[in-house]
């Protein structure tokens, strides 16, 4: 019996999600255990999740997953480095994960290891840090600096589908498994369907997550209709409970008055809010009336939205670069099925990392436990209030993880 990690959003969870599963066991064999290693309630590109983790993760498990562990704040909204790294750590910390599979653009396992393997040395870094420091560059955003440093040392050229979102994604996954020295096989499926910003269309079986959850905002559970059955009934539940989908918005007030308390500084270490954009964004804030407005005003060549979003919520939370930089000193039980729940114990007796069944329970762990998990339940209290009927501050404390029996 092979076991296969993901490490996903389920943003929500969709037909695209439901086919990879399928494709693993198809590949692997039909008794393929699959390990989900999910985001919290905040998501990489600086936004709240569209629904709250226990509810995703109750979805994927209906759909297929035998067991979720919980890629935590501010690990989950972190770029596609830090994000990767943080996945890969979880996926070795357990000992029981044969492979890790991804989607992607290429579907092209070789090429994409040649790619990480070019962005895991020493000469690639060289290269990015001095176009980084080139006045030349100044104007450029991160990822347009990776293009070029690839580029020079790749020995042909980089195209722009390279480095589409999936792709970079699973460059960086492959990377973080070749530097940790992890025995975990990377494997990617190639995506079908709807890119990262495609529109729905209701002629296509495979939509984006984006696309998806911006229907369910603007239109409403008619979007439901693009996601696996199974799923549909876990999100129609919440829907109807006021549960989802969750509205940023509700929170403007605060972010943008923490902001306008906040001084601009050199000495502030907010992760992500490097290289002026912490001073921008306190500066700007008199002028924005929320998350969005700030976002528009902030955004320049250099900076692009989602490192926005994250720089404004890293800043609200007080999230620092040591705090990312360390990575992942425990993962949380978010769902399972009995097969997840016998792999559970499996990880329990092979590997000492914390594994969370009860979210209370983390104090019985050492300080890096007792930090970390402390700074994700205050992200998850206040996520509570993104919702319609918002939830309870000590919910994070009291869950208990969904069983499907």
């Amino acid at each position: 019996m092979k076991v296969a990690a993901i490490i996903a959003e389920y943003n929500p969870f969709h037909n695209g999600h439901k086919y990879q599963i399928d494709k693993i066991r198809e590949i692997l064999g039909s008794d393929t255990v699959v390990i989900a290693i999910m985001s919290g309630n905040y998501t990489q590109r600086g936004e709240p999740a569209i629904a709250d983790k226990t509810i995703r993760a109750e979805a994927a498990v209906m759909c297929g997953v035998n067991l979720v562990l919980e890629l935590p704040f501010p690990f989950s909204m972190s770029s596609a480095e830090f994000f990767a790294k943080s996945g890969v750590c979880i996926a070795n910390a357990t000992g029981v994960v044969d492979y890790l599979v991804f989607g992607s653009e290429s579907g092209d396992i070789r090429e994409l290891s040649d790619i990480a393997s070019i962005m895991a040395s020493s000469e690639y870094q060289l290269t990015l840090e001095s176009l980084t420091n080139d006045a030349e560059y100044k104007e450029y955003g991160y990822p347009e600096l990776c293009e070029i440093a690839l580029t020079k040392l790749y020995g042909k050229e980089i195209r722009r589908s390279h480095l589409s979102p999936n792709n970079i994604l699973a460059i960086e996954y492959i990377k973080a498994l070749h530097v940790s020295g992890s025995n975990i096989s990377p494997m990617t499926i190639r995506r079908e369907g709807a890119g990262y910003n495609d529109i729905i269309n209701p002629m296509a079986e495979f939509q984006s997550a984006t696309a998806i959850r911006e229907e369910l905002i603007s239109v409403g559970s008619s979007a439901l209709d693009y996601v696996p059955e199974n799923a549909k009934k876990v999100y129609l539940k919440a829907i109807e409970n006021g549960k989802m989908p969750s509205d940023s918005t509700r929170l403007d007030s605060a972010v943008i008055a923490s902001l306008r308390l906040n001084s601009p500084s050199a000495w502030v270490d907010i992760h992500d809010a490097k290289g002026g954009l912490y001073n921008r964004l306190c500066d700007l804030s008199a002028e924005a009336t929320g998350i969005s407005s700030l976002t528009y005003l902030t955004e320049t060549k250099k900076y692009t939205k989602a490192r926005i979003k994250r720089a404004i919520w890293n800043t609200y939370f007080g999230v620092t670069s040591s705090d990312v930089k360390e990575l992942p000193h425990y993962t949380q039980v978010l769902a399972m099925d009995e097969i997840g729940r016998s792999v559970l114990k499996r990880i329990k007796k092979m590997s000492d990392f914390p594994v969370i069944t009860k979210p209370s329970s983390y104090r019985d762990y050492g300080f890096e436990v007792i930090s970390q998990k402390e700074l994700s339940n205050k992200a998850d209290a206040v996520y509570g209030l993104t919702l319609k009927n918002a939830n309870s501050g000590r919910f994070p404390l009291t869950f208990t993880p969904f069983v499907k029996k």
